[in-house]
């Protein structure tokens, strides 16, 4: 069965078209994060949807649900795998990286997701998520307007707090947070400040390790 995402992926990627100073400080704040990464880590992005953030942070795989935003991202060159989080298709320790952006709303099962995560991240591999706050005032203004968004109407917002709750069960260690989007969309004609923690911004990243012990 389509979904929206199959059924309207065009629409879904010229949206940051629309909205290119929000995509800009959404992705300034992943690539505070990112900063230290190596040309020649492997990394992937889980939900790659059309492969916006995959081809601006240099993110070589991609993986998604939706077969047409696929066909999107294979024109950005990202290599793609259809596939969900929950099962996801690669062997033990393979990635150095894996990104996540605003995918978490729609895990089936969250907890089997970042189990996943975990299994085929490296020994201090890294998960790189990118949220959007249910607890924010942009969170609070996604979810008034749920049943309105083809895309998200069946998201489940979920805060800063329970996410790290499902990383601490993984075992993926928080090492640090930063946040963005401090004003309404509509109101954001130019970048956003990138700031440390959450609890302000609309956008929240979050970098965790791969615990040690499972090596």
């Amino acid at each position: 069965m389509k979904t929206s995402f199959d059924l309207h992926a065009l629409e879904y990627d010229s949206w940051y078209d629309e909205h290119s100073k929000v995509f800009d400080s959404e992705l300034a704040a992943i690539n505070k994060v990112l900063a230290h990464t190596h040309p020649e880590q492997r990394s992937i992005e889980i939900g790659v949807g059309t492969g916006r953030f995959a081809e601006g942070l240099h993110i070589t795989y991609g993986l998604d649900p939706s077969i047409e935003m696929l066909k999107i991202t294979r024109e950005r060159k990202i290599i793609c795998t259809q596939a969900v989080a929950e099962n996801l298709p690669f062997k033990e320790k393979s990635f150095d990286i894996v990104l996540m952006v605003t995918v978490a709303c729609f895990l089936t099962n969250p907890h089997q997701a970042f189990s996943e995560v975990y299994r085929i991240l490296k020994p201090d591999g890294r998960l790189v998520l990118g949220m959007i706050d249910r607890n924010s005032e942009l969170g609070k203004t996604y979810e008034k307007k749920q049943q309105e968004n083809r895309f998200y109407r069946y998201a489940r917002f979920r805060s800063v707090e329970e996410i790290s709750e499902f990383l601490h069960e993984a075992c993926l260690r928080e090492v640090t947070t930063v946040q963005t989007l401090f004003r309404p969309l509509e109101m954001i004609e130019n970048a956003e400040p990138v700031k440390y923690g959450y609890g302000e911004g609309g956008f929240v990243v979050i970098s965790a390790i791969k615990e040690k012990h499972d090596s």
